[in-house]
């Protein structure tokens, strides 16, 4: 290779037999802009060609870069480019390949350093992303990963974390929180949705139900802070909880005022309401209330058009106009017979309201709430007389045990006797229970269900299928049932057979515990007789879980993804996969594993045996996790 002369840029050509095939168009204006600002620091390699003409065997990226500079007449045509002239001798592949190869790309840590550097000496953002042919918000970007702390920074060099995990520990400018949560996590909990959530853990993110009542621009226009993650467009968090709480009840008391004028006892504002403290209350219903004279007219009125106008379609021709008009009417008799349930007046003179938030940010106002100590009194028998009036034979205390329990034998047998009322008076203990617990004491058979809290808060429990579909149950038996307690034998007593299983298999359901917590053995027998329970149900978990990046393969290791991966595929993992980032591998498992139907071992059935659960060996699984 001869020493290094001059060309002018008319004279330089791409030479066809280029070794760099792909991204020759990558980042051309970043290195234009580098070009403009700090001038062509390496010169080009040719060789002779036809008409006067140099081929470039290496630096074609640098000559477009030039072209673009010349077009835009920052240079001239004739521009004088250095270069260095291949001989005859040399072999232009071999050449173009050591430049390509040999030459070491600088980590982007060093990149992100340098940004940091430059704009500490002076430079303005919008200055470096001119220079570098960047957009201002790249350059913040760089400079934000550049103040990571030196610890983080080392981690990214040595291939310790990606720069996914890297851009989330840059939430934040504190670097003795971000050592601070490095030293804290396990290597295999590092996913960025752990690390953001670390160093977030006292700041409310914008996806809060909170933040979705009150608005953000509103807490914003209020002057609230707000930390916003350059890396994620939904990763805002607010840093004034005590401002958002302020807007949250100043919107739910202009709520409540109206329903303040409905005449309720008592109206409270909870913004966050635990529902299973629900079960401190009992609970009134809306009674059907007669139809005004005017009402009811105008409702036989649209039953009559409406079953004239059906028998005029015809399946076989549209009418939209006809179709627009049934649906009116079906909405104006829906809003009719609505408006005819009530709450009546000595209901509201005991019971009250709670207004809160659901959890997607909408109010929700939970009327007819009675407390226990506004339960109306029960009437009481006159001292020293019976039921009937007649004076009473004092008995001995011991006498009256005695004479109980004679009768507790008797009404055992009786009942042993009598599947009708046996069934009745099980589903009215365990009904009582459910659905009246503040008297379900004073009840006298002795048969309890007790509900153990499943969802810890903020837990994907809180919204999945079963617990949704467990609510949309207990809401339709609320409306079914009395709304006393007093009233609630009679109501079993009356009810068939089928309403009274179906009510009792709703109140079992409940009571059923198959948790394994921290101190139960795998196989311990409540955990054997839950899966023998689900064995009879021909459970299958595929239809209430799937595992998803969030909700299961972050909080595991890399090692047990892989495990799980081989297993629900039932063949060995590609050998890229190896190299994915933790985050990559996760939404690779979601969407690889779940149309497999494939369960984690705490969620599959066992087949009866301690050792074995049916249709699935999970030792690979199991030992990765281990």
């Amino acid at each position: 290779m001869t020493d290094l002369t001059t060309i002018p840029f008319n004279k330089l050509v791409p030479a066809d037999d280029n070794v760099r095939k792909t991204g020759k168009g990558d980042g051309i204006d970043e290195l234009a802009a580098s070009i403009a600002a700090h001038g062509l620091l390496q010169s080009l390699v040719v060789r002779k060609a036809k008409r006067g003409k140099y081929a470039v065997v290496a630096g074609n990226r640098r000559l477009s870069a030039l072209k673009a500079l010349a077009e835009s007449g920052v240079v001239g045509y004739g521009f004088e480019v250095p270069c260095r002239l291949l001989t005859d001798e040399d072999d232009a592949t071999e050449i173009g390949l050591a430049e390509n190869v040999v030459r070491m790309p600088m980590h982007p840590a060093d990149q992100f350093e340098a940004f940091r550097d430059v704009i500490d000496k002076g430079a303005s953002v919008a200055d470096v992303a001119a220079r570098f042919g960047v957009s201002d918000g790249i350059v913040a970007k760089r400079l934000r990963l550049g103040r990571l702390s030196p610890v983080i920074l080392d981690a990214y060099r040595q291939g310790a974390i990606g720069l996914d995990e890297a851009q989330a520990f840059a939430i934040t400018d504190d670097q003795d929180a971000q050592e601070r949560v490095w030293s804290q996590l396990p290597d295999w909990n590092r996913n960025p949705r752990i690390i953001r959530q670390a160093l977030t853990e006292d700041e409310i993110p914008a996806s809060d139900k909170r933040v979705r009542f009150a608005g953000l621009d509103v807490y914003e226009d209020r002057g609230g802070a707000v930390r916003r993650d350059l890396f994620d467009e939904h990763g805002v968090y607010l840093l004034d909880e005590t401002l958002l709480d302020e807007l949250v009840h100043a919107g739910l008391e202009r709520e409540a005022e109206s329903v303040r004028e409905e005449g309720w006892a008592w109206v409270e504002i909870v913004p966050d309401l635990d529902r299973e403290s629900l079960s401190e209350f009992s609970r009134r219903y809306p009674e059907q209330a007669p139809l005004s004279d005017e009402d009811d007219a105008e409702l036989e009125r649209l039953s009559e058009e409406y079953d004239t106008l059906v028998e005029q379609l015809d399946d076989d021709v549209e009418d939209p106009d006809l179709e627009e008009r049934l649906s009116a009417i079906d909405a104006r008799i829906d809003e009719l017979n609505d408006s005819s349930y009530v709450y009546p007046d000595e209901t509201k003179a005991i019971a009250g309201t709670v207004l809160t938030l659901n959890w997607q940010g909408a109010v929700d106002v939970i009327r007819g709430l009675v407390r226990p100590e506004d339960e109306p009194a029960k009437p009481k028998p006159k001292s020293g007389s019976d039921p009937a009036g007649d004076p009473a034979v004092v008995l001995p205390a011991n006498l009256v045990e005695d004479l109980t329990g004679e009768k507790t034998m008797a009404l055992r047998a009786a009942v042993a006797g009598n599947t009708d009322v046996a069934l009745a008076a099980l589903v009215h203990a365990l009904a009582s229970q459910v659905f009246f617990p503040a008297t379900h004491g004073e009840i006298c058979l002795q048969i309890t269900v007790r509900q153990e809290r499943l969802a810890r808060p903020g837990t994907d429990t809180e919204q999945s299928p079963a617990r949704v579909a467990l609510d949309a149950k207990r809401e339709r038996w609320q409306s079914a049932l009395p709304v006393s307690p007093d009233e609630l034998w009679s109501w079993c007593l009356e009810q068939s057979r089928d309403v009274l299983l179906d009510l009792l298999a709703f109140c079992v359901g409940l009571g059923v515990d198959a948790v394994r917590r921290k101190h139960d053995a795998q196989h311990s027998p409540r955990l054997l007789h839950a899966d023998a329970l689900a064995r009879a149900l021909s459970l299958n978990m595929a239809d209430w879980y799937m595992p998803t990046a969030e909700s299961f393969f972050a909080r595991i290791s890399a090692a047990s993804i892989h495990a799980a991966l081989s297993e629900a595929r039932g063949q060995p993992g590609a050998p890229a996969w190896s190299k994915l980032k933790k985050a990559e591998l996760a939404a690779l498992a979601e969407r690889l594993i779940g149309p497999t139907g494939w369960q984690p071992e705490p969620l599959r059935i066992g087949d009866g045996s301690t050792g074995e659960v049916d249709g699935t060996d999970s030792g690979t699984f199991a030992e990765a996790a281990e």
